[in-house]
């Protein structure tokens, strides 16, 4: 028995050490070190001298925290050995026979099994306690390593891509997939809220957020990943709106595809409209492919699934989407001018702040291809976007943008199907319904309600030149006569 006890004794005298020589800090700072190392080298934003200068930097930090914990291991292993030692010496229980007790496998067992129900229980109540900024600091030192690896390198990628379309072919036979859906509009739009109410559609097929940061490898990643729900508590996105989101929420991440295989569209000032001319058949081959993997993950019992994009960039694509993907339907959700530029205007100074604080949300929206605010802001070369002396911060420059992005949506209205918030709001049940019928898909019985604000959108018509805003409003009426009621 006194042997017994002289081990545990021992077991919390390492645990002890450990807590209090902060060598689980220590070894947080030497992540946090390598992730800073690591990112530095692949940020395709810094000069070579920056790289060079934040990777030495990086370097000298590494070796500090390699000795703050190496010496404060000691000093946990120090404390583990005291009761060993001191027992020793008082006679009460040999070194032998602790240490022998302690080799065994079903100690080793019963102890690791003891220590964890401990961590856990520790651990919860430590989470209640936690406050809801620690709660949205989703990623941990780690998850940014396995990340800035992820989106190290195109060819990176490319070749994850491969891998995952090689895989994906030998378990599953090759079948037509059906055509995929596009819902799409400047951010700020509704298309988040459209986005959920189709998810829960046993039709439909979408990206979630357990897919990231193996974009291109969701096959492979969702056989290699694990269920990591339990590790992800549902908190609000970083875009300040309400939406809580988990790991199995819907998400657009199909942007990273377009980066990846079209990268001269984004090299100048503005995010280029695709033409015909830009037609990639390997690169639409590689899309296909990729829809039909997100098809067969996420609805394997439906045959007549459909893949679901919700990404605001493909408003640049509206010319060329039915060609790359024949038979595809067209979403655009309208919301009111003002209201909808003064949205854009808030959330473009949202995230400048967010940026400014975390670098790390700079280089996360960046792989992912938001491009839309903060200091990532890149607009779409729109034919009639012209900012006019006009500057991201005034509220004027988000309404031209927003004129010159449903003239283009006025010119390609025959490809598309326009649906207003206003109706979404008010009317969700007969708006949904139409919409339906419209894309073939069959009805549902869900409350539409549940999706859409019920409240009118507030139009602050006074942040904006009379003149510009008299030329939204009255584009944003003859959209409204062709959009779904």
């Amino acid at each position: 028995m006194l042997v017994f006890c002289v081990s545990l004794l021992t077991v919390f005298g390492f645990a002890i050490g450990l807590w209090k020589a902060g060598v689980v800090p220590a070894a947080r700072s030497l992540l946090a070190s390598s992730v800073s190392g690591v990112s530095a080298m692949f940020d395709a934003e810094t000069t070579d001298h920056e790289k060079e200068t934040a990777v030495r930097r990086a370097a000298f930090e590494l070796l500090g925290g390699v000795w703050q914990l190496a010496w404060r291991f000691g000093l946990s292993l120090a404390a583990a050995a005291a009761p060993i030692v001191l027992a020793d010496v008082a006679g009460l229980a040999s070194t032998d026979e602790v240490t022998g007790l302690m080799l065994r496998l079903d100690y080793i067992i019963a102890v690791s099994v003891l220590a964890i129900l401990i961590a856990r229980f520790v651990s919860k109540r430590l989470s209640a306690n936690t406050t809801s900024a620690t709660q949205n600091d989703a990623y941990s030192e780690g998850d940014r390593l396995v990340h800035t690896l992820a989106f190290s390198t195109p060819m990176v990628m490319k070749s994850l891509a491969a891998t995952d379309d090689r895989a994906f072919r030998l378990a599953n036979k090759t079948e037509a997939s059906q055509p995929p859906i596009f819902i799409t509009s400047l951010a700020r739009g509704g298309t988040t809220a459209l986005l959920n109410a189709f998810f829960d559609m046993p039709a439909i097929a979408t990206h979630q957020y357990r897919d990231m940061p193996f974009i291109t490898a969701p096959y492979l990643w969702s056989r290699l990943g694990g269920k990591r729900s339990d590790r992800v508590s549902r908190r609000e996105r970083a875009h300040g709106d309400g939406l809580e989101i988990d790991l199995d929420s819907p998400e657009a991440f199909d942007e990273v595809l377009w980066h990846l295989y079209w990268p001269d569209k984004y090299r100048q000032q503005f995010i280029g409209l695709w033409q015909n001319v830009d037609e990639n058949r390997a690169a639409c081959d590689r899309l296909h492919e990729h829809f039909e993997k997100i098809v067969a993950l996420r609805r394997p019992e439906q045959e007549q699934a459909r893949y679901l994009s919700k990404n605001n960039a493909n408003i640049a694509r509206l010319r060329v989407l039915p060609t790359y993907f024949p038979g595809c339907d067209i979403i655009v959700p309208l919301r009111r001018p003002a209201a909808h530029a003064a949205s854009l205007l808030r959330q473009h100074n949202n995230f400048l702040d967010l940026q400014a604080k975390d670098d790390f949300v700079r280089r996360y929206m960046s792989d992912i291809g938001h491009l839309e605010f903060g200091v990532l802001h890149k607009p779409i070369a729109f034919a009639e976007f012209d900012p006019a002396g006009t500057k991201p911060d005034q509220p004027d420059y988000w309404l031209r943008y927003w004129i010159a992005a449903f003239r283009e949506v006025e010119l390609q209205s025959d490809r598309c199907f326009i649906v207003t918030q206003d109706d979404l709001r008010s009317r969700p049940y007969q708006t949904m319904t139409a919409l339906l019928k419209s894309l073939n898909l069959p009805q549902t019985d869900q409350r539409f309600d549940t999706y859409f604000r019920n409240t009118p959108d507030r139009t602050p018509d006074e942040f904006f030149d009379a003149e510009l805003l008299h030329t939204a409003n009255a584009l944003y009426v003859d959209l409204d006569k062709q959009a779904v009621k």
